[in-house]
């Protein structure tokens, strides 16, 4: 099995381009993990929301207890995500259709039910590794505020994609590609943030949601999303792999063939390899 590699570079919402791997770094780092969050697109703010003058009157006409209640910080947690690319022209329908280039853009904003530490406890790795027949590119694991662990696998270009379609879509193939590669890792890295900060499951599970609108007409890798997900609201002894995740989700004779080989014999079948040659060059794939 060969490694699976970074995805493409991507552009922030300002129109930055930067590296998948330099914003992971970034975000592992205490000194500039400000400027790896503002390259995701994540806000996290105090939100002052009281006048001087209601202020006084709080102060003086309310008692001690009520005061330290109305005085607790609110934070609030903003992501802006964009997405580039030639979009499905029909993502229900021929998935083999595309259009011209275009961008779309979701903004999820909610706040976070405590003070989020800073910096935020977050781990990257970019040294690829094989789990339960898939080779991933690395990983960012987290630890929330309670100080539970959790660790989101990261997909990579040379992904055996366990939901990709062998014949008849565009994007989303049994090989996974440099674009929907950048996307699935920038989405793990955002969630990771999104849960060291603080952000309650069903906070995560509503970014997930809205993300999938841009998977919908970009990717169309609803279920890698969906484990990225999974796993950013799971404890990581407690977190299946993506390979079992799937054979929980589509039974015998709803599997592709790729899917029933990687569960079988913990190895993608011929297919994979044939197309593997359409995302990697033979000097990588000679490497490993």
């Amino acid at each position: 099995m060969f490694h699976a590699r970074v995805g493409n570079s991507y552009q922030t919402v300002d129109g930055k381009e930067v590296k998948v791997s330099d914003t992971m770094n970034k975000i592992a780092n205490p000194q500039t993990q400000d400027e790896g969050l503002k390259e995701l697109g994540v806000t996290i703010k105090e939100i002052h929301h009281k006048s001087f003058f209601i202020q006084i009157i709080y102060f003086f006409c309310f008692s001690s207890h009520f005061r330290d209640r109305y005085n607790h910080k609110k934070y609030q947690l903003k992501i802006e995500f964009s997405e580039t690319g030639n979009a499905y022209a029909e993502p229900k329908g021929d998935r083999t259709k595309i259009s011209d280039t275009s961008t779309e853009k979701v903004s999820i904003e909610f706040f976070l039910d405590n003070t989020p530490p800073s910096p935020l406890k977050i781990k990257t790795s970019a040294q690829p590794f094989i789990e339960d027949g898939v080779n991933f590119f690395g990983y960012v694991s987290l630890e929330t505020p309670p100080g539970e662990i959790r660790r989101i696998p990261m997909t990579g270009r040379g992904t055996v994609a366990l939901e990709g379609k062998e014949e008849g879509d565009f994007h989303a193939g049994i090989v996974t590609g440099g674009a929907c590669a950048c996307f699935q890792e920038r989405i793990a890295m955002v969630v990771a943030v999104a849960a060291a900060a603080g952000a309650s499951n069903q906070q995560i599970e509503t970014i997930g949601n809205q993300l999938h609108k841009l998977n919908d007409s970009y990717h169309g890798r609803a279920d890698i999303l969906d484990y990225t997900i999974k796993a950013a609201t799971t404890p990581q002894d407690k977190m299946h792999s993506y390979t079992k995740f799937m054979e929980e989700r589509y039974p015998e004779g709803k599997r592709s063939g790729l899917l029933q080989s990687v569960i079988e014999t913990k190895e993608p079948n011929q297919t994979f390899y044939e197309k593997a040659n359409t995302k990697m060059s033979p000097e990588e794939l000679a490497e490993d």
